[in-house]
């Protein structure tokens, strides 16, 4: 099992050596590899450190996932229930990292759909498994119009993680037929959908990543460089959207409504959160599993190494305010409003630095 970067690692890994209280910006500060061949190295660098490893790991874990699930259904004893639920939290700490770079196949392709959609409906999900309606992989892959919501969340994470805690996160570990058909169907599309995005990076499918290496060529949909780097800079902050303005906020206000988190029977919502936030540093850092490449962070700190620690800092602000959440997000958006709310605070104040530092120094300094 590799080492996950804890929130509090990531605040001393990126305050050590930061210029915490500097103003002036380091305009002058000379790069030290020629500009032009950082950002190459940096596509290059994002593209075999962290986009490819993320994926393979992704792949690997979601076959974890389908192996425990089918020893579950075929098992159905409190230890197989057990394993399969910490098959489930593992693969999602892949895919929530993973939405730190929402490019590509997984948007193209509606992978994110097919797997995510959520605030799901445990009442939907019970009425399917007391229907006839057959329980395969092959139904739930007819559920793939990406605008039929009340579909999208009968298939996916969400409605395995109904069936492994229920609906009040305490079920026992006696299925029926139908269930154990239908937990054995959301594993192996998750399993198909994983493989198939997987796939959709290499030379042997669709190969995406090239099309990132090779940016400013007539084989790229990305017409230079910097599109592509504003493109990463872009789905950083998406991700900080997504999470600040949309997964938190949505149960939290107006009115605090537990039932529509992302994760609510597992209890895994901050987690997701936090994941999240941790893939966008990852993507800004280019730094995944112990390996480290030239990174956007470098192509920022070339020219301009104050707005690289502010970005820093805020990444870490926002990590670290995780921690005043010290219950379940299901609990805390009615018992720690004060600490959601400086949540939010410190992502908005990092996708305001990320929208409005970050992309037009792209502009600035990286030539079409």
């Amino acid at each position: 099992m590799k080492k996950q970067i804890t929130a509090l690692a990531l605040g001393t890994i990126i305050l050590t050596g930061s210029l915490i209280g500097c103003t002036k910006k380091d305009n002058n500060d000379k790069p030290s590899t020629d500009f032009e061949t950082m950002q190459a190295n940096a596509l290059n660098d994002f593209v075999n450190i962290v986009g490819n490893p993320v994926y393979a790991q992704f792949k690997l874990e979601a076959g974890h996932l389908k192996e425990a699930v089918h020893t579950l259904a075929g098992n159905p004893t409190v230890a197989n229930q057990t394993a399969a639920k910490n098959a489930w939290r593992a693969v999602r700490v892949t895919w929530e990292q993973s939405e730190g770079f929402l490019i590509g196949p997984v948007e193209d392709d509606n992978y994110d759909p097919y797997m995510d959609t959520w605030p799901t409906d445990h009442n939907a999900m019970q009425a399917l498994l007391n229907s006839s309606t057959p329980l395969t992989v092959e139904q739930l892959e007819g559920y793939d119009n990406p605008d039929n919501e009340t579909q999208l969340t009968l298939r996916g994470f969400h409605p395995l993680e109904f069936l492994l805690w229920g609906a009040s996160g305490n079920r026992d570990a006696n299925y029926t037929q139908r269930e154990k058909e239908y937990m054995t169907a959301l594993a192996d599309d998750i399993y198909n959908n994983v493989s198939n995005l997987q796939q959709s990076w290499l030379p042997s499918g669709g190969d995406f990543a090239r099309e990132i290496t090779d940016a400013g060529q007539s084989n790229s949909r990305y017409t230079s460089k910097k599109d592509i780097l504003k493109a990463l800079a872009s789905v950083l902050s998406d991700i900080c959207s997504e999470v600040g303005e949309s997964k938190m906020l949505n149960p939290y206000a107006p009115q605090p409504d537990s039932t529509i988190t992302e994760s609510p029977y597992s209890h895994n919502s901050i987690i997701d959160f936090r994941n999240n936030i941790i893939g966008a540093y990852q993507v800004y850092t280019c730094s995944y599993n112990d390996q480290k490449g030239t990174s956007l962070s470098d192509i920022v700190a070339a020219n301009n190494k104050t707005l690289d620690a502010e970005i820093k800092q805020k990444f870490t602000t926002a990590l670290n305010s995780f921690d005043g959440i010290t219950t379940t997000y299901e609990q805390a958006v009615y018992t720690q409003r004060s600490q959601i709310q400086n949540t939010l605070n410190a992502l908005a104040a990092l996708k305001e630095t990320l929208d409005n530092k970050l992309i037009p120094y792209f502009d600035q300094y990286i030539k079409d």
